[in-house]
């Protein structure tokens, strides 16, 4: 292998694909970073066997060819150097030679052929939509996935395909968020999948493209773009029903301009973090007030809002109340309530594409 690369779109293709290499590894092969020429391109490969990231750079191919290289060494090399121009050629013993400038060096690899390929996807159901309006979305569930360990099936995105609607889905048990779109263009059998989280982080990384195609298998899915790419195992076991925990009906209902709800709440929580996130919520003629106590003092805010119903007193962590605010767009936002113990849900009040359900703490 024989190859000059431009050391802008290696390192930046450097920075994604070793995302997925694994840090501490019992294979030493996936602590390497696979990389193969041929034509006039180069392909990189990082994984830990439960995801694959790929990225394909343009580059000047003398010969064809591949190696794999230590991922870490590697990209921090790269990423030091101060001359545009690298070449990298395949010495013996799977060693190869880095120069640039004045620059060279000698790096030990290990046989290409030991890296593992990535898997095949088994009758998948495929979808394309714009990569932005996805990551939008993947955002503005991400918040939600559970970081406990203990309940394996939460860790992930829930993510359902059926006819020409994608619907994004997480949960910890103290919240959940749903994401729903029309998808014009897709193809294959209803299915739903549960996305690993760190799969979700990769997929955020790569360089997309203007559109990203989905392939959603049984047991693992595909994220393509334009000149990457994520494969990952899927997450197995049952979903909770979550559509059971949605409310279906209100008896309070408080519309609020988005911004200045936020910025309120940011306000608050700065008191409030000190008495584990607690705010209170309660109406007051046209006006919500947020309260919160902590060890640092007393925090009180004032809102205009729109409201439907009784006065109600109400309780929420700061914190979930704010992942949701930092990912709702539209300039109103609206909160339906029942009881003080009951889940409340929070809404776009321009929109119908998007819903959090959010428990209360007790007041």
């Amino acid at each position: 292998m024989k190859i000059q690369l431009y050391r802008k779109p290696f390192d930046d293709a450097l920075g994604v694909v070793a995302s997925a290499a694994a840090a501490r590894a019992s294979l030493p092969i996936l602590s390497h970073l696979y990389i193969e020429a041929q034509s006039d391109t180069v392909r990189l490969l990082g994984s830990d066997l439960e995801q694959w990231v790929e990225c394909r750079i343009p580059a000047l191919v003398g010969e064809d060819g591949a190696t794999t290289l230590p991922a870490r060494l590697l990209t921090e090399l790269v990423g030091s150097l101060s001359s545009e121009d690298i070449y990298i050629e395949s010495a013996e013993r799977h060693q190869a030679v880095l120069t640039s400038g004045d620059s060279r060096y000698q790096l030990m690899g290990l046989p290409a052929e030991e890296y593992p390929p990535i898997p095949d996807i088994e009758s998948p159901s495929e979808l394309a939509l714009p990569a932005k309006y996805f990551l939008e979305m993947v955002g503005s569930v991400e918040f939600a996935v559970s970081k406990e360990e203990t309940r394996q099936t939460l860790t992930g995105i829930r993510m359902e395909f059926e006819g020409h609607t994608l619907r994004l889905v997480a949960t910890d048990t103290h919240r959940l968020a749903v994401c729903t779109a029309r998808i014009d263009s897709g193809a294959g059998e209803p299915t739903a999948v549960i996305v690993p989280l760190k799969a979700i982080q990769l997929v955020q990384k790569i360089p997309a493209g203007e559109t990203i195609t989905l392939r959603l298998g049984q047991r693992r899915a595909a994220f393509l773009g334009e000149n990457a790419a994520v494969y990952t195992q899927l997450i197995e076991g049952q979903y909770p029903n979550y559509q059971r925990v949605i409310p279906q009906e209100f008896t309070r209902q408080w519309t609020l301009m988005t911004q200045d709800f936020r910025s309120a709440l940011r306000r608050a929580y700065l008191v409030a973090r000190s008495n584990s996130n607690k705010v209170y919520l309660r109406t007051d003629g046209e006006k919500l007030v947020i309260s919160a106590r902590g060890d640092v003092g007393e925090a009180t805010e004032r809102v205009d809002l729109v409201r439907v119903g009784d006065d109600l007193e109400i309780a929420f962590n700061a914190r979930y109340l704010l992942d949701v605010l930092e990912v709702i767009q539209s300039e109103g936002v609206v909160l339906e309530l029942t009881e003080a113990l009951r889940p409340a849900v929070l809404k776009p009040a321009e929109a119908d594409d998007y819903l959090c359900v959010i428990m209360p703490m007790a007041l």
